[in-house]
């Protein structure tokens, strides 16, 4: 049973199509994703290298052997410098493998969604975690001659419980020192205002910076625009609503776009369907 992708849009699609997960692994510092959201949770686990990971509203300094948990409704895009090496392994989980192994005694989706706001998405491990990620995510690349499916399963299962197990839920986010406050104040004024109109000069303002030095800034620090950070914070709180039975016109206008086809056509080409399509196929009967 192969688990391990070439993309990391490959085992996203692996563990929807399957309901179990998918595995990715790369040294690669040629390519740079935008900010994104994905209907699986995450486990980041960094090897080597890395600079700062954007998720949701938080930025984080990034060590090699720093763990990152996320759900599938924060969005998230990590930064590095090219000419340094930066290893990671991406295992995306889908929800329904975490209920479907979980007990009255071991919640496995405790550390995704058991998180109140100021509690991190990092977990530091020390060396000894550091060997554990990197010798589980090993052993999944095997075959098994007999019961592969069974014994990476049973991997997944393990790592899945030592995550949570050193969950505590009371480690609090602890923002980036390399993190700009220009960027930290700007990040947390979008949040707050995505049901309004927001434009560069207003955003800018309220940093009490240019417009010019705005986007330097936040394209320097979490390797994105200020637009697209915009655009994806809208289309992930959209998704949310459209979960909970909300009409399509009614959450356009909660997150901020005014423009009822502009919404329709932002919408599908992030998430690469429409709105209505996006509730019927991935939540629908």
């Amino acid at each position: 049973m192969n688990v391990y992708f070439n993309t990391c849009t490959d085992a996203i699609n692996h563990a929807n199509k399957t309901k179990m997960y998918g595995v990715y692994y790369t040294n690669d510092t040629t390519s740079n994703t935008n900010i994104h959201v994905h209907e699986c949770c995450e486990v980041f686990f960094c090897a080597a290298g890395g600079k700062n990971f954007l998720i949701d509203d938080r930025v984080y300094n990034v060590e090699s052997g720093d763990v990152f948990i996320i759900n599938q409704y924060e969005p998230h895009k990590i930064t590095f410098d090219e000419d340094e090496v930066f290893e990671r392994f991406i295992l995306q989980v889908h929800p329904e493998f975490l209920y479907a192994n979980s007990t009255e005694y071991t919640d496995l989706s405790r550390c995704f969604y058991m998180r109140s706001p100021e509690i991190s998405n990092k977990l530091r491990l020390g060396s000894d975690g550091f060997s554990y990620f990197r010798n589980h995510f090993d052993m999944l690349k095997k075959t098994y001659p007999y019961g592969d499916d069974v014994i990476k399963n049973s991997i997944v299962l393990q790592m899945l419980s030592k995550i949570n197990g050193e969950f505590t839920g009371s480690v609090k986010y602890e923002p980036s020192i390399s993190a700009h406050s220009v960027v930290a104040k700007s990040v947390e004024f979008i949040n707050s205002n995505l049901s309004e109109p927001l434009s560069l000069d207003m955003i800018a303002k309220n940093s009490y910076v240019s417009v010019n030095q705005l986007c330097r800034l936040f394209k320097s620090h979490l390797g994105t625009t200020v637009t697209k950070y915009i655009i994806s914070r809208r289309i992930t709180e959209a998704k949310k609503m459209l979960r909970k039975g909300v009409s399509v016109g009614e959450t356009a206008l909660s997150c901020g776009f005014f423009d009822y086809a502009n919404f329709i056509r932002t919408f599908k080409n992030t998430v690469g369907v429409s709105p209505g399509k996006y509730v019927q196929t991935t939540y629908g009967d």
